[in-house]
């Protein structure tokens, strides 16, 4: 089954379309989506979506999937702003 999984985020200074590391977020897995919802406190939305044979699985392979996606956007140092709530797609 498919889950999407809405992230909400703030990061120390708006991320530039120009840097290699953002512009690689829409190739890692599961991605479908990065918004920017605030630009006065460098807010974004990311969405992105996972495969589990129940909530639980789905969450496992969220946390899993945002280290990658943390990892891209390290320079920004991204805070989450919200707990991992995957739901069904």
């Amino acid at each position: 089954m498919r889950y999407v999984l809405k992230v909400p985020f703030e990061v120390s200074a708006p991320l530039s379309e120009s840097d290699p590391d953002v512009r690689s977020i829409s190739r890692l897995p599961g991605f479908v989506r990065l918004e920017l919802v605030d630009r006065d406190n460098s807010r974004y939305e990311l969405e992105v979506e996972v495969e589990g044979g129940s909530l639980r699985d789905a969450a496992d392979a969220a946390e899993e999937l945002l280290v990658d996606y943390e990892s891209a956007l390290g320079a920004y140092r991204p805070r989450l702003l919200a707990g991992l709530a995957p739901q069904p797609r």
